[in-house]
């Protein structure tokens, strides 16, 4: 029976060292995306105060959105703290979402309504953001709580000062509008002559201005054509 030769010593340190390179090779080429995506998530990045951790530093990636958003408010109104104005375009953004209802449609309204001016009254007792009636606003408040099986909540003038307030009301009523009429048109119309007063000029063949109408939509394409970015 032929005898295997045996390994010598060196050929047994070769081999090792070759097993020791391709190992190293391996762990480096599986270290290096572990590597790159810490980095990624400890790059620091500057953020408004109510993104950020003191105690955590991560990379957060704020939607495109919510940054188009931002930028249309504090170009409207630079005077606004960065911290304020990130907190409205949030809301916005969210109430938006809710009601199936472009954001920048929503800001295109308040833009036409109140300038970004959440503590805006107008000469008729229209107030916020979104410009709301005291009368009106009860009513939307009263409905929104009975669709979610709550008790009606105390409700003041003051409170549609409130920007989440105003602009969740807001946007609850401009889609009760579409889906009454099924013509964002008619809705912008609706929201600024009031819902009656529009079907009855629709139901007696009135004429009526679709002026404030035009005004959103154009504010509306106009920002469309903004950048999303910083």
């Amino acid at each position: 029976m032929e005898k295997r030769p045996k390994k010598t010593l060196a050929r047994t340190l070769n081999c090792a060292a070759g097993c020791t390179k391709l190992g190293l090779l391996v762990g480096l080429f599986l270290l290096i995306p572990a590597l790159w995506s810490l980095d990624q998530v400890f790059a620091p990045m500057e953020l408004p105060a109510h993104f950020t951790d003191d105690s955590i530093v991560t990379k957060i990636e704020i939607p495109r959105q919510l940054v188009k958003a931002f930028n249309i408010v504090k170009s409207r109104r630079p005077e606004i703290a960065d911290t304020d104005a990130w907190h409205m375009s949030e809301v916005v953004l969210s109430e938006s979402s809710k009601h199936r209802l472009d954001p920048l449609l929503v800001l295109a309204l308040i833009q036409t309504e109140s300038n970004f001016h959440q503590t805006a009254v107008s000469p008729v007792g229209a107030r916020g953001l979104m410009q709301i009636m005291p009368e009106t606003g009860k009513h939307l408040a009263d409905a929104w709580h009975r669709e979610r099986g709550l008790s009606p909540a105390i409700f003041q003038p003051e409170t549609l000062d409130d920007p989440l307030h105003n602009i969740r009301l807001g946007t609850y009523y401009l889609q009760g509008l579409r889906k009454q009429f099924q013509n964002i048109r008619l809705a912008l119309t609706a929201y600024n002559l009031g819902p009656g007063e529009v079907k009855n000029r629709l139901d007696n063949d009135l004429e009526f201005s679709n002026q404030f109408a035009a005004l959103v939509l154009d504010t509306y394409h106009s920002y469309k054509e903004i950048p999303a970015s910083f």
